[in-house]
């Protein structure tokens, strides 16, 4: 698995990050350890945890995890119930949310902070002295964003936040980043983590010929990944087949190649089993200039 560095920091990633959005749930505690136990054998470094990760993170903190493990959590975002959600950068919030997640996880610090929501009411500067803070006592040690503009993105970096990367949903079949939020962060020298690295799962081609009784379409999370089996969405997967064809190998490795190709540090992904982990892990695909030329005109 190859490493590049975080932004202009001094931090280096692993291309593929491991997410936990199904640890506690459909990923239990035996499950999760295996998973780790084979992603670091691959090379992997990075683990994220989702917003709200209450269960995730204490499923985190009963691993055995080596000290060079990057965790990467979000915080501001808060849910007291399934159907209260309340959101906001303010001192309070980010500084009880971080020394939630650390004494959950049992961490000293988090490598990686991401704010994951951009607080129109908290003036910028209450935002900055938290996180200052934070990184003066060493409880984190960089600082990402999420679910932000490109001239959010800058606001933030403004007010003096010291910020690594963003994190945005980006994969063949969603580059909604590439209109505004990659060229503000390539200006800034911020990196993208590309969340749902695999179009929520559809990039595998899992759905080809049915729906699998144990996957996410056939549970709760089925508008999510349902959104892209659309036309546009088929005919682009479409076009990943045909590439995949032509050289051999999987669509899994065609949509982890093709961002590579694009720039993209790290993409995340949340395999729920080591065998569809292996088969992320293993993929090392370098695109041709003129097949990842074709993708791009296709998607």
């Amino acid at each position: 698995m190859k490493h590049q560095r975080l932004g202009t920091t001094g931090l280096d990633v692993s291309d593929v990050g491991l997410g936990t959005f199904e640890w506690g749930h459909r990923v239990d505690d035996r499950t999760a350890q295996l998973l780790v136990d084979d992603y670091i054998s691959a090379g992997g470094n990075l683990i994220e945890l989702p917003s709200s990760a209450t269960v995730a993170a204490s499923v985190l903190g009963e691993l055995r995890l080596p000290e060079e493990i990057l965790v990467m959590a979000r915080v501001g975002v808060s849910m007291s119930d399934a159907d209260h959600i309340e959101v906001g950068l303010g001192r309070a919030r980010i500084l009880s949310q971080v020394d939630f997640l650390l004494r959950t996880t049992g961490r000293s610090h988090l490598d990686v902070l991401v704010l994951d929501v951009f607080d129109t009411d908290v003036d910028r500067s209450e935002t900055a002295s938290a996180i200052d803070t934070l990184l003066t006592l060493g409880k984190i040690r960089y600082v990402g964003v999420s679910h932000h503009t490109g001239w959010q993105l800058a606001e933030m970096r403004g007010a003096g936040i010291p910020i690594a990367c963003a994190v945005a949903e980006y994969s063949l079949l969603n580059r909604d980043a590439e209109d505004d939020l990659i060229p503000a962060a390539d200006y800034a020298g911020v990196s993208l983590i590309a969340g749902a690295g695999l179009g929520r799962g559809v990039l595998t081609d899992k759905y080809a010929a049915s729906t699998p009784s144990d996957s996410r379409l056939a549970g709760e999370l089925g508008d999510y990944v349902g959104a892209y089996l659309d036309d546009r969405s088929n005919r682009v997967l479409a076009g990943v087949r045909k590439a995949a064809a032509a050289l051999g190998v999987s669509t899994t490795d065609i949509a982890l190649a093709f961002n590579r190709h694009q720039g993209i540090a790290c993409s995340l992904v949340s395999p729920r089993t080591p065998a569809q982990l292996a088969e992320i892990t293993s993929s090392e695909v370098e695109l041709a200039e003129e097949i990842a030329e074709v993708l791009d005109q296709i998607s």
